[in-house]
């Protein structure tokens, strides 16, 4: 039984460890295209690295790039902080695909975004924040699924840069501060890229 939780364990919070290279890549294009997907029919955006928001209605090619970007946004900088502190000798295709794959848990958070009453309880905040507009009328129930889906999500981005970092320090063989480091500066920097790039392409 241990064993078993053990390995159970590395899937959950480590699986580059058994998959990695082109399966891992093409495994995590179809989890981004899967969420990009089911964030068309939610109108769920994951418009940034680690940015989701929800109400804009788009077209399904929108949804599906928005993820590309965000995964390339992210694993290029990795990539080419990879090649200045690594010691070692290492592959594009595992950095692409370890990052490409370390955001499957956004596949949940767009499973939790479906229901209308993340819609609902968006519409209504935007309402608040804008005098002129008519405020929409939303249920405790719709209050109740908003906050569950809002903890989920919350958990799920803690849980994908948990992922990302240690598929960074794996593909590229870094551990300690310089790993440390270089993944927050290649966040930041990817977070405003992809932040950027998504308005270009929604504009």
């Amino acid at each position: 039984m241990t064993s078993t939780n053990s390995q159970l364990g590395q899937w959950l919070f480590n699986p580059f460890r058994f998959i990695a290279g082109g399966h891992a890549l093409l495994l995590g294009l179809g989890i981004l295209l899967a969420s990009g997907v089911i964030g068309w029919l939610g109108k769920t955006h994951f418009d940034g690295v680690i940015d989701v928001h929800s109400g804009l209605e788009a077209p399904l090619w929108c949804f599906l790039v928005e993820g590309l970007i965000n995964w390339i946004c992210m694993a290029v900088p990795l990539f080419f902080f990879g090649l200045i502190v690594s010691s070692s000798s290492f592959r594009i295709i595992d950095v692409l695909g370890t990052q490409a794959l370390a955001r499957w848990p956004y596949l949940i958070t767009a499973l939790v975004m479906l229901p209308d009453a993340n819609r609902r309880f968006s519409e209504y905040i935007m309402s608040k924040l804008t005098p002129a507009a008519q405020t929409p009328a939303i249920s405790y129930a719709d209050l109740a699924i908003f906050a569950f889906a809002l903890m989920v999500a919350v958990f799920m981005a803690v849980w994908m840069v948990a992922l990302m970092y240690r598929a960074y320090c794996l593909s590229c063989n870094i551990k300690g501060t310089k790993a440390i480091i270089t993944f927050i500066l290649s966040l930041i920097g990817a977070e405003v890229l992809s932040r950027f790039a998504i308005i270009r392409l929604i504009t």
